[in-house]
Parts: C-alpha cells; structure tokens; sequence
C-alpha cells in the first residue's frame, strides 16, 4: 500500500521540465511541435510515437516507408533503450522530421514555472534552429545549374 499524500498540492514541484521539439520541415511557415513531460524517458517515447504516427500518415518524408519497413514499431518497443535507438536511427535516416530535447529549471510562480524564464528560453531555441535552418541548404534540395536560352538575332 502506498502513502499517497491526499492533496496533489502537497506534491513536491519538479525542479525541471523536459521539453522536446519536433521540427516537422524545413520550411518556416511550418509550426514546430512542442511537447512537455517530466520524466525524460516519458517523454522520448511520446515524441518517437507522435513522429511514427505522422511517418506512418503521410508519404511527404523521404525515405520514411523504408525507414519505417526496417525499425520495429512502437509496440515492440520494450526498453527506454529501444526508443532511443529508434529515434538515433531516424536522425541518422533523415534531416526531417529532426528533434531535440531540452531541460529547463522551474522556479518561481504561482504554479512552480518560471514563465519568463521558459519563454525566453523557448524563443532563443527557435530563433537558433530558425538560424540553423537558414545557414544549412536542405539535402533533399539538388541544386541545378541555371537554364540558359541562347537569344537568336
């Protein structure tokens, strides 16, 4: 029998959080997917079923069917370990969808968050990625020499 205390306000407040990013595109007008746990390994898992799901839906992924034939699916994922390694193989499969994790403090507020805090974190996070995105031409993008017309007198 546990001794669960009888008011969830009594639970002692978590001194991170864990937020993962999914970067679904290397297109700016797409939105990122920002999802938010606890506990790390909750949330890798959540973020690996969220992007099988989306793989799974759509085509617009190069190399995602493959990738998807060749790794096992989420119910045969049994160990925190078999999560990671599926999400390490899509890194290493695609550029999109990519992800990141990140752990940020909590303090402060009536609910325990430090809103400013996490907000200009969240901001420079994008921003950086937004840099990245900028500064790295996609590889699914082939650039081809420009077309020349000859002009005729």
């Amino acid at each position: 029998m546990t001794s669960e205390p009888a008011d969830r306000s009594q639970l002692p407040l978590p001194r991170s959080l864990w937020l993962g990013v999914i970067v679904w595109s290397d297109d700016p007008d797409v939105e990122p997917t920002v999802i938010a746990d606890r506990s790390p390994v909750s949330l890798a898992r959540t973020m690996a079923v969220t992007i099988h799901e989306m793989l799974e839906d759509s085509d617009a992924y190069a190399g995602a069917t493959e990738f998807l034939q060749s790794n096992p699916p989420p119910q045969d994922w049994v160990e925190p370990r078999d999560v990671d390694d599926w999400l390490e193989g899509l890194r290493d499969a695609t550029p999109h969808p990519s992800f990141s994790f990140h752990q940020i403090p909590i303090a402060g507020g009536a609910d325990g968050t430090n809103h400013g805090f996490v907000n200009r974190y969240l901001e420079q996070a994008l921003q950086e990625r937004e840099q990245a995105l900028a500064e790295e031409p996609s590889p699914r993008i082939r650039e081809e020499p420009p077309a020349r017309t000859t002009l005729e007198r």
